[in-house]
């Protein structure tokens, strides 16, 4: 699939997540894989850190299909 130019009208790639799920599973995987020292500081500093990867790869994506988000919005609007 092309991120930087989703098909809004394919039902496929409009179902998908702008923003990918993050679960405690993976937060305590990415916990156990990157800290050495594990103690409330590094551990929120994990989290803070997957979550701004996140929210950063969500507007990218976001930004790359503004113009099909703004035209198919006003196209179902005039249905």
């Amino acid at each position: 699939m092309d991120w930087r130019n989703v098909d809004l009208e394919d039902g496929y790639e409009r179902d998908q997540n702008i923003l990918d799920a993050y679960s405690f599973d993976t937060l305590l995987l990415e916990v156990s894989c990157n800290i050495r020292d594990i103690n409330t500081e590094t551990v929120r500093a994990q989290f803070e850190t997957s979550l701004k990867s996140k929210i950063d790869s969500a507007r990218e994506v976001f930004e790359n299909n503004f113009k099909n988000i703004v035209n198919q919005s006003l196209k179902e609007r005039q249905l």
